[in-house]
């Protein structure tokens, strides 16, 4: 939910995936204020058992929240390759494959839509359905990508989001 006046939105996707976005014209100091809020958030929560995947350009901030911190690089309105989306959707699945308390954080600035197709990417891993657990997460991943991405996203990003 968009924090009033904190210009971000932080999101339970699933119980172990969040997505944070943080406005565009968020002010640096407020962004640092809020970052070290959802910092606290996650070490309280989560303790040391989550991993930061920066869809947005690297910033060394995060790197100080967190050592576990992927940074993608991906520029805003533009698609990704097939083979960064894959090399996400690799690392989101050895990440949470590797114990039951591990959590991602999609951490992007901007608009959402990098998350919607990352999320929308994820959803679509062959071994998504393997287990009851995580055919139950699938169906709260195509919730929240019909309830708060799909509007958010290009006619081409859904278009590629649904031939996945």
């Amino acid at each position: 939910m968009m924090a009033e006046g904190c210009e971000f939105d932080l999101n339970y996707i699933t119980e172990r995936i969040i997505a944070v976005s943080f406005n565009q014209t968020c002010p640096e100091k407020t962004y640092l204020h809020n970052l070290r809020n959802i910092t606290q958030m996650l070490q309280s929560k989560h303790s040391d058992n989550y991993m930061v995947i920066n869809l947005s350009e690297p910033r060394e901030e995060l790197r100080r929240i967190n050592v576990r911190v992927l940074d993608v690089g991906w520029p805003e309105q533009h698609a990704p390759s097939l083979h960064l989306l894959c090399s996400m959707c690799k690392s989101i699945e050895n990440w949470l494959s590797t114990h039951s308390e591990h959590v991602l954080l999609l951490h992007c600035t901007g608009t959402k839509d990098r998350i919607g197709v990352v999320i929308s990417s994820y959803i679509n891993l062959p071994s998504i359905s393997s287990s009851e657990e995580k055919a139950l997460d699938c169906y709260t991943m195509k919730r929240f990508y019909s309830d708060k991405m799909a509007s958010l996203m290009t006619p081409s990003q859904k278009r590629q989001t649904f031939s996945l």
